[in-house]
């Protein structure tokens, strides 16, 4: 008898657990619409409106400029196909990071008396 019952008991639980998973796989979710909206604002050289839409979902421009990807390209080489300069000038620090750039300077010691 408690076989049958624990039996029923989690094939119904099962029958409600199969549609929570159905709903993951959306391609208007919410992770969709921001990279969405981070594209086009990218690709409309709106550095304002990038700015507001990575603020809205909590995405740094770091992470913006390292793993965000447009048609195949990187958010920074995205902008610069678009020659949406202005974005491209904001997430330049950003991506210069990435590089590791390093700009070696020689000092001289002033002159002794």
């Amino acid at each position: 008898m408690k076989t049958a019952l624990i039996f029923t008991i989690s094939l119904a639980s099962a029958t409600f657990a199969v549609p929570a998973f159905s709903q993951d796989y959306e391609p208007n979710s919410y992770i969709h619409t921001a990279l969405v909206q981070v594209c086009s604002e990218a690709a409309q050289d709106d550095r304002v409106g990038l700015h507001k839409t990575l603020r809205s979902h909590r995405i740094s421009k770091q992470n913006a400029v390292e793993k965000v990807m447009c048609n195949g390209k990187r958010l920074m080489a995205f902008a610069e196909f678009n020659q949406a300069y202005r974005v491209s000038s904001m997430l330049k620090p950003y991506a210069d990071r990435i590089k590791g750039r390093v700009i070696i300077q020689d000092v001289t010691a002033p002159p002794a008396n």
